[in-house]
């Protein structure tokens, strides 16, 4: 009898577990969340706060956000941070928030309420950032890749990187607009970095460039194509079709 007793209850427990299953299923489902979405990112956003990037921090950075936001997902963490000439020293998210996840423990109302609060937030920041009037005068762009290092480092859900950026790094070391950007540049450049541990580790990152720009065609190519190599040593998951002045596309490859 005792026996007997036990299995039921344990019937009963695995049945109990099954109908919260599907129901937690079936709720996700009516809340926009299936087999479709994909499942929760960490997504880093540096922006560019050079005085040559002044116009593009109200036009194509705009944009770009407004691309951004459009994929934003339940349970998505949000870090977006300023590139400048002391991003490495004294670097300080404007924004790390995580995006309030659907689940049929947590009550519809509260849930809207959080996320319309996070949502708000984030773009009153954004906003903050992007309405400033006067740019800083270097670009640390190599050593701000260190901090996205350091943020997705421990992350375990997927991560994805986006930079605003004209992509002219322009420090005290190194300034792309006085150099001519030739393999050998690179390749020198590379085995510095790494002699001296400075290559961030962008393995498995979903990298995204907007705001690329140069006066002179050329030298735009030679650019990108540092990027290019400088990306696929750190790891990343770059491609050419992810790099270029507007953010045509974010999370929309098949």
């Amino acid at each position: 009898m005792k026996s007997l007793n036990l299995k039921s209850l344990c019937a009963i427990f695995v049945g109990t577990l099954m109908v919260f299953g599907v129901l937690n299923q079936t709720a996700e489902a009516g809340w926009g969340i299936g087999k479709d979405k994909k499942g929760p990112r960490v997504i880093v956003i540096l922006v560019d706060m050079s005085g040559s990037t002044n116009r593009a921090r109200r036009t194509v950075y705009r944009n770009a956000f407004e691309k951004i936001y459009e994929k934003i997902q339940d349970g998505d963490r949000v870090v977006i941070g300023t590139i400048t000439g002391r991003s490495f020293i004294d670097f300080k998210p404007v924004v790390d928030a995580e995006i309030p996840k659907q689940s049929i423990w947590v009550n519809r109302i509260s849930y809207e309420q959080n996320l319309s609060k996070t949502k708000k937030n984030i773009n009153a920041q954004v906003e903050r950032l992007l309405s400033r009037k006067r740019g800083t005068p270097h670009t640390e762009i190599l050593n701000s890749l260190n901090i996205a290092d350091t943020i997705f480092h421990n992350e375990k859900r997927s991560k994805l990187l986006v930079i605003l950026s004209d992509m002219v790094q322009d420090s005290k070391e190194i300034n792309f607009d006085r150099v001519k950007i030739t393999d050998t540049y690179t390749a020198k450049l590379i085995e510095y970095r790494r002699k001296h541990k400075l290559i961030p580790n962008l393995s498995g990152v979903k990298v995204y460039v907007a705001g690329a720009s140069s006066d002179e065609a050329q030298k735009y190519r030679s650019i990108e194509k540092f990027w290019r190599r400088y990306f696929k040593v750190a790891g990343a998951d770059f491609s050419q079709h992810r790099y270029g002045h507007s953010l045509l596309e974010f999370e929309r490859e098949v």
